[in-house]
């Protein structure tokens, strides 16, 4: 069988699609598929502009003219187009008859074009470009969602019109595992946190990931003997100004360490060094830094919301949002019980496999070619 997996455009940010596609070769290639891996080649895009908006809409000439006809070139040569994320989804229509397969991670940006998400309100081109995808997967012949809540949100919209869809969780896209102390000691120094206890919390500043959430959690924490004298370990995309201001407004300025953006060893060792990963997303695709830190052997607090509950499984303390106390009081309740927490998160962190993950996607491909692809609900 041969498979073309098309990825993301190279100078987009999206560090963890970009990782997707690239394990997804390593994979298909292990399972002794023919793939190749197929991006739109930045050439306008890479023309030096003083203003942002005009280098983005150079890099839709990239993507949206030049890209496709060479995508259509490509694809006869193969047996199936997978399309590694849902964001491409138009090229589901540009493909001819090379039948696809679609990953779907969340529908975030489509239910905010269909205005169900009023905390991200898009602009008319966000609108339509979203509406644009849309319409591309409904020509897809499979689409795959990385977790049940994906799925549901998908069919409540009223998808797929054309194809089938099933579910295949994300499989941990490097080998995370404790760090022996020494070296998560000299990596931990290196990144200013030091030898403290600490909750780390691995994220960005969009709005679902909740940071001013996290802050309030974090205070709240504190006034438990338990947590009062703990860092809060930020790793990712720093802080807006205004949650550092209320931290600091708190009396917590002192207490927390940005370490910005790091490496997969440099994040291996701060999981494997925190006392807890404090997670409160208000909605997640999948929510892979709760299966990352329960494969360090960190343990994890997490919002009581799909898919954050279905990720974690039984290793994982979960609460209610926006009560910040009520969250840091049920923390406080299970911590007695963390040891076989952190048990369980191994457990559990173990079936987000290489070979789970190869094993769905070689059903749903030779579904497609098969053309007897139907609706499932698995």
């Amino acid at each position: 069988m041969k498979v073309l997996i098309v990825g993301n455009y190279p100078l987009s940010d999206q560090k963890s699609m970009h990782r997707y596609a690239d394990l997804l070769v390593r994979a298909l290639e292990m399972a002794g598929i023919d793939v190749r891996l197929i991006r739109p080649t930045p050439v306008f895009g890479r023309l030096k502009c003083g203003d942002g908006g005009i280098s983005k809409w150079l890099g839709y000439i990239d993507r949206f003219l030049l890209f496709p006809p060479l995508l259509r070139w490509r694809a006869m040569g193969f047996d199936v187009v997978h399309i590694a994320d849902q964001g491409n989804g138009m090229y589901a229509s540009m493909l001819g008859n090379t039948p696809s397969v679609v990953t779907c991670h969340d529908m975030l940006a489509i239910r905010s074009a269909l205005g169900e998400v009023p905390e991200n309100p898009l602009q008319i081109t966000g609108r339509f470009l979203q509406r644009w995808i849309l319409r591309g997967l409904k020509r897809a012949a499979h689409v795959v969602c990385v977790s049940q809540q994906t799925q549901r949100e998908w069919l409540r919209i009223g998808l797929p019109a054309q194809g089938s869809t099933s579910v295949v969780p994300n499989a941990l896209n490097y080998p995370y595992r404790p760090m022996g102390q020494t070296e998560r000691k000299a990596r931990l120094d290196r990144l200013g946190v030091g030898d403290v206890s600490y909750i780390l919390h691995v994220g960005s500043n969009n709005w679902y990931k909740n940071r001013p959430g996290l802050a309030r959690i974090f205070d709240a924490l504190t006034q438990h003997d338990t947590f009062r004298a703990f860092q809060l370990v930020v790793a990712g995309k720093t802080l807006k100004t205004e949650v550092v201001d209320w931290l600091q407004s708190q009396g917590h300025g002192a207490r927390l360490i940005q370490t910005g953006p790091v490496d997969d060893e440099d994040l291996r060792a701060l999981y494997s060094g925190a006392a807890l990963l404090l997670f409160p997303s208000l909605q997640e695709g999948f929510g892979w830094p709760i299966v990352e830190a329960q494969a360090c052997g960190c343990l994890v607090a997490t919002t009581n919301r799909a898919p954050m509950t279905e990720v974690g499984g039984q290793g994982a303390i979960y609460f209610n949002v926006p009560d910040a106390q009520g969250a840091a009081v049920t923390i406080a309740a299970a911590w007695g019980d963390r040891d076989a927490l952190v048990g369980l998160g191994f457990e559990n962190a173990n079936q987000y496999t290489t070979e789970a993950l190869i094993s769905g996607y070689m059903n749903a491909y030779r579904s497609v070619r098969s053309g007897d692809d139907r609706s499932e609900s698995t």
